[in-house]
């Protein structure tokens, strides 16, 4: 089975998922990618809308793009406990972020990258100053075979779905799963509403208003999307009465 099979194509076969993950996909009811697809987020937030290092204020949740300036692990009294920390600078200053036993964060994060950082602001108990802790985080741009390269953001810079969690499936990984399934499903899939119907109620096809669920466009409103009132939300609501009365 291959992703021409749409829907019904078995979430196996997706990047990133692999034997393990796919049995955690299992437990949490999930085998197809219209399983995956047809499970909606819970909620949406808007991480597209940037400040500077200077507009940060402690307490307040917000969204910045800078260059990673330098970063470290610092140890702790518990040795298998490790602070990763580094310095991003926009063009008004510079701002520290902290993730508490995420070193693996230094195979990733790395100098002179260019990075979205998205969470609360805090107020640092040492040295003064504003700081993030545990951010979200999503690279602009990375360096492959030397070359400095544009990188699509899923996690930040734009409007997020946010999805409930599933046994051992986060959602962060979801939104991952989610954005791999849509790169991947054929352009035109089947169905269940008839074209007719569609053009009379000016309905999305079913493909468009799927992107449009898990990754709304820029600028749509977010109190729609909370509300679950956009034409491509709504689409699909229209398309489950749809069907269960055809039964």
């Amino acid at each position: 089975m291959s992703f021409s099979d749409g829907l019904d194509a078995s979430l196996q076969y997706l990047k990133g998922v692999g034997p393990r993950r796919a049995v955690d996909l299992l437990n949490a009811g999930l085998t197809t990618v219209g399983d995956l697809l047809y499970r909606f987020p819970t909620r949406y937030e808007d991480r597209g809308q940037f400040q500077t290092v200077l507009e940060l204020r402690e307490g307040k949740t917000a969204a910045i793009a800078g260059t990673i300036l330098n970063s470290h692990i610092r140890s702790t009294r518990r040795p298998q406990f490790k602070i990763f920390e580094l310095l991003v600078e926009d063009s008004t200053g510079a701002v520290r972020a902290t993730w508490f036993n995420q070193a693996f964060l230094a195979e990733i994060l790395k100098p002179r990258q260019r990075v979205i950082l998205f969470g609360k602001v805090e107020a640092r108990s040492r040295g003064g100053g504003l700081q993030f802790i545990n951010p979200h985080y999503e690279l602009l741009n990375s360096e492959i075979d030397g070359s400095v390269v544009a990188l699509e953001t899923i996690h930040a810079g734009r409007i997020v779905p946010v999805y409930e969690r599933s046994g051992k499936i986060t959602t962060k990984m979801y939104r991952r799963f989610v954005h791999e399934a849509l790169q991947r499903l054929p352009e035109t899939l089947e169905d269940s509403l008839p074209p007719d119907l569609q053009r009379r109620l000016q309905l999305p096809a079913v493909r468009q208003a799927l992107e449009q669920v898990h990754f709304p466009e820029k600028g749509t409103s977010i109190e729609l999307l909370n509300r679950f009132r956009t034409p491509a939300q709504q689409r699909i609501i229209f398309e489950e009465f749809f069907c269960f009365q055809l039964g």
